[in-house]
C-alpha cells in the first residue's frame, strides 16, 4: 500500500517540481522594470508602478498604430541597459524619438 502511495504520488511530485523551476516569460519591457529597480532600488509598489506604465504605453503603442517602434525601443531597452552605480541607463535614443513621435 505504501508502495503504491509513493509511486503515484512521486509524478505529482516532479511535476509540480519541474513546473515551479521553468522560468517566466517576461516581456523585454517587464525584464527592464525589473532590471531597472535591481539597479537603482524600489519597492514593489514602483516596480508594479512600472509595469502598469508599460502595459498602457504598450495599449496605446496599440491605439496608434506604433508597435513596431514600441517594441524596437523595449527590446533596445533590455539589450543596452546597464547600471552604472545606482543608476540606469539605457543606449536608445533614436528608438525613443520614433516611439515619440509616432505618438504625438
Amino acid at each position: 500500500m505504501k508502495n503504491l502511495l509513493l509511486s503515484s504520488i512521486r509524478p505529482l511530485f516532479l511535476l509540480g517540481f519541474l513546473t515551479a523551476a521553468l522560468p517566466a516569460c517576461r516581456t523585454d519591457a517587464e525584464a527592464v522594470c525589473d532590471l531597472k529597480c535591481e539597479c537603482e532600488g524600489c519597492s514593489v509598489s514602483q516596480l508594479d508602478d512600472c509595469y502598469r506604465h508599460i502595459d498602457n504605453e504598450g495599449i496605446e503603442a496599440d491605439r496608434r498604430g506604433c508597435v513596431d517602434y514600441w517594441d524596437e525601443l523595449q527590446a533596445c531597452e533590455y539589450d543596452t541597459g546597464r547600471c552604472g552605480g545606482a543608476d540606469w541607463s539605457t543606449s536608445c535614443k533614436n528608438e525613443k524619438e520614433r516611439w515619440d513621435n509616432c505618438r504625438k
